[in-house]
């Protein structure tokens, strides 16, 4: 009877998660790879671009989400002039040109992402690929617009589960009915940005899946959970305060009926193009401290640490975050 209790109650945890809390994962660095919120946000100062990602949210919490991801975009087309430095979209990238030719080109730009989310003993796995295009507005905005679609697997991982009734009938049940679901799924955002100022939207999960997991006679029935879209707004400004100075107040907000509204106020400081220092602060969520640093011409690494204010801050030490990326430019074909 005590495991049938437990089982239940961590599948219930689970289904009240789909249903009401957490679908998507949580990134504290949006600025540092925009990519993971917005298709559009690709290529943005680079021909290539690759990020790879970790997050162990929660840290003390035992089955607290953990988040895997490698991304990478590459513009396909002519390399197009660049609005000044892009130092500001994202922050951590330093910019190379130093004038704007009289002539920029449009660009098309592909990419894609493969990620890992755990929640215990439950998983999912995603493969998406993007495609965008950014086109120059006057002298210095570009406009871009992108799609993402792929594959979303959510798998429930038995070999960590250790029943102390081998017969017990939740467990067998849920087993049997369905442990797994594939679902294929659309995202799409535009993109806004010159080499001071950035606005974005995108909405996820655009297909509002239903979750496939167990059956209507299943005693815990997953099978009306359903993924719903999350829309994401961000928006920013690069201040230089001196010559080797730059601050850049940006926000967040993550919109997901009927969850709360979720605020992000990120505000950013870059050294001398290299070195940056960040806080933000997350509404009812987290305090966060950001750590980045570009350690050659090609490589940059990133940390954030969320301290939690919510209640689960009693039954955790926080939340860490890692980015480490790679940008390399192609030369110009004629």
């Amino acid at each position: 009877m005590r495991t049938r209790i437990a089982l239940f109650v961590l599948l219930s945890f689970f289904a009240f998660s789909m249903a009401n809390a957490q679908q998507l994962p949580q990134f504290s660095q949006y600025m540092n790879n925009p990519y993971v919120l917005n298709p559009a946000a690709s290529s943005l100062t680079h021909d290539i671009d690759i990020a790879l990602g970790f997050r162990q949210q929660w840290a003390g919490f035992d089955g607290a989400p953990q988040t895997y991801y490698v991304g990478g975009t590459i513009n396909l087309g002519k390399q197009p002039a660049a609005p000044g430095k892009l130092y500001s979209i994202p922050i951590s990238h330093p910019g190379l040109l130093k004038s704007k030719p009289s002539v920029r080109y449009g660009k098309h730009v592909v990419g894609g992402l493969i990620a890992r989310d755990e929640y215990g003993v439950f998983q999912r796995s995603s493969v998406m690929g993007s495609y965008s295009y950014h086109h120059p507005i006057g002298d210095d905005y570009w406009i871009a617009g992108g799609l993402s679609l792929g594959w979303y697997g959510l798998s429930f991982d038995r070999n960590n589960i250790i029943l102390e009734n081998d017969f017990d009938n939740t467990y067998n049940d849920f087993i049997a009915n369905g442990s797994n679901s594939n679902i294929f799924d659309i995202n799409a955002g535009v993109f806004l940005y010159s080499d001071r100022a950035f606005l974005g939207y995108s909405v996820y999960q655009l297909g509002r899946n239903e979750i496939n997991l167990g059956n209507e006679q299943s005693p815990l029935n997953l099978s009306e959970a359903r993924l719903d879209m999350h829309h994401y707004v961000t928006s920013g400004y690069r201040i230089s305060v001196s010559e080797k100075i730059d601050l850049t107040p940006s926000f967040m907000l993550k919109i997901r009926p009927p969850a709360p509204l979720s605020v992000d106020i990120n505000l950013m400081a870059e050294w001398d193009r290299r070195f940056r220092l960040g806080v933000s602060y997350r509404n009812q969520d987290a305090i966060s401290v950001i750590l980045g640093a570009n350690l050659t011409d090609f490589m940059r690494l990133a940390y954030a640490y969320d301290y939690v204010t919510s209640e689960i801050n009693d039954l955790s030490s926080g939340s860490h975050e890692v980015v480490l990326g790679f940008q390399f430019n192609r030369k110009n074909k004629k």
